[in-house]
């Protein structure tokens, strides 16, 4: 708190009562975060604290269009190039100045020692907490980004494809690259008082020259023997190795519906690397949801012997490690090649990239994505038609997400089941309902020639409609 007053970002009120319009005080408390490398203290302030009348003032605000990419799409791109830049826009929100005459909606009282008298505070910057704030705060960098893009076009780029909320997640084909945009990126954003640190790559050299108290801690380190990590949107990214890792400690608490469902919850993966084990656990919820247990119910005893063992091994993950980049600077040819599977618990989509290059051929798992079953039951060919309209949906998305970065030859999509690739390869309106809407929407995403037949020993969406537990998983070389 004394640093917002001290920037300016905070004033004191010396009579706040009687006051002209409407006012809003914002509950507020402190969050105390470890592994933070820089504010170990946050002030969280609760803009959805409601009033008497059961409203509060979220509920009242617009929060604004969605304007940043999907968290997907960023991490894809994040991984299509050889070398990888990350940046940190610091208290990005407390840099934006809100309308004077709205600061009446930001108040807050306070007192920095029980000595002190309560006082009343302003605060005069975008707050997080409101629902509109995030909005607010990504159109200032974007409409900055607009306004110079002809003479920051590298930087332009970036913030439009690489940015969420305050983290910049990039990455170039070589250090030159990385080094002008890390300059143009500078430049642009102190050009509205913006600072950018946190820095991190790959390669040590393209962070040459620059600042080192704005460079990462694991930069800082880079050279030596331990290959330490840091967070990059939720993952764990190990930037000396150049990879993702895991880790999920176990927490050791009494088996029911909440603690597992909050076990699950911790296990974040938006780019599908641990499909098979967040299926296995996909499913078990399933089962205890069938069940209809209240939260702090003890589930039948072989639920909680097949979460005894997923809980157990969940610990081995720390060995697990996933190349960040998939992309290589002389490329001869890329294919795009998808897998899908189903079984009667549900059904997943994996896909791969081919790589071929002068040194050889390369394959590197791109994402995955499973679901389980409906509790109204399918037979098996639909859902291996859903699971094939799953793939589609995901190679669109891949498609359209690195266009531009990522030059695809040719796609392949493969199914094991052959009753799923008949209906592919045929006339949408052959079919009733559930098939013809299936398969036309299959046959929008992908072309009906990429469709082929692979042996279900060869699919590696086995794993994803089926359910792999840590330990099968890190021994499992699909």
């Amino acid at each position: 708190m004394r640093d917002y007053l001290n920037s300016g970002h905070m004033e004191v009120i010396r009579n706040p009562f009687p006051s002209d319009g409407h006012i809003y005080y914002l509950p507020h408390h402190g969050v105390y975060k470890l592994d933070s490398t820089t504010t170990k203290l946050r002030v969280v302030f609760n803009a959805s604290s409601r009033g008497p009348d059961g409203l509060s003032i979220n509920d009242t605000l617009l929060s604004g269009p969605k304007l940043q990419q999907d968290l997907l799409a960023i991490l894809l791109r994040f991984r299509a190039e050889a070398i990888a830049l990350t940046a940190d826009v610091k208290q990005m929100f407390r840099q934006i100045w809100i309308s004077p005459e709205q600061c009446n909606y930001q108040r807050i009282v306070w007192r920095f020692s029980e000595s002190d008298p309560i006082l009343d505070y302003l605060l005069k910057t975008v707050t997080f907490g409101f629902s509109a704030s995030p909005f607010l705060a990504i159109y200032c960098l974007l409409q900055l980004a607009h306004q110079y893009r002809e003479k920051y076009p590298l930087a332009f780029a970036a913030l439009l494809e690489a940015l969420y909320v305050d983290d910049v997640v990039t990455s170039v084909r070589t250090v030159e690259q990385a080094r002008a945009l890390r300059d143009q990126l500078l430049s642009l954003l102190r050009s509205a008082g913006f600072e950018l640190r946190k820095w991190s790559s790959s390669h040590p050299a393209a962070l040459e020259g620059l600042d080192p108290q704005l460079c990462s801690q694991s930069m800082l380190d880079f050279e030596s023997s331990e290959d330490q990590s840091q967070k990059i949107l939720g993952l764990r990214w190990h930037s000396r190795s150049d990879s993702f890792g895991f880790q999920v400690n176990a927490l050791d608490r009494e088996c029911t519906k909440r603690t597992i469902l909050s076990e699950v919850a911790r296990i974040f993966d938006p780019l599908g690397f641990l499909a098979p084990l967040t299926f296995t656990a996909k499913c078990l919820i399933q089962r205890l949801w069938t069940l209809k247990l209240d939260w702090d119910d003890e589930p039948p005893m072989d639920i909680r012997r097949s979460w005894s063992r997923f809980q157990t091994e969940l610990g081995v993950l720390s060995s697990l490690r996933v190349p960040r980049a998939f992309n290589s600077c002389h490329v001869d040819r890329c294919e795009l090649h998808g897998f899908c599977n189903a079984s009667e618990l549900g059904y997943g989509a994996v896909i791969y990239l081919r790589i071929v290059t002068r040194d050889g051929v390369g394959v590197r798992l791109l994402c995955a994505k499973s679901k389980v079953a409906p509790l109204r039951p399918l037979t098996i060919p639909r859902l291996e038609l859903c699971a094939a309209l799953l793939l589609s949906k995901l190679i669109a998305y891949v498609r359209r997400t690195l266009r531009g970065h990522l030059d695809i030859d040719d796609e392949y999509a493969w199914t094991d089941s052959e009753v799923a690739r008949a209906w592919i390869r045929s006339a949408p309106q052959r079919w009733k309902t559930f098939v013809r809407n299936r398969v036309a929407l299959i046959q929008d995403n992908v072309p009906v020639s990429a469709w082929g037949h692979v042996d279900t020993e060869s699919n590696p969406a086995d794993h994803c409609s089926r359910g792999l537990y840590p330990r099968d998983l890190v021994a499992s070389s699909m």
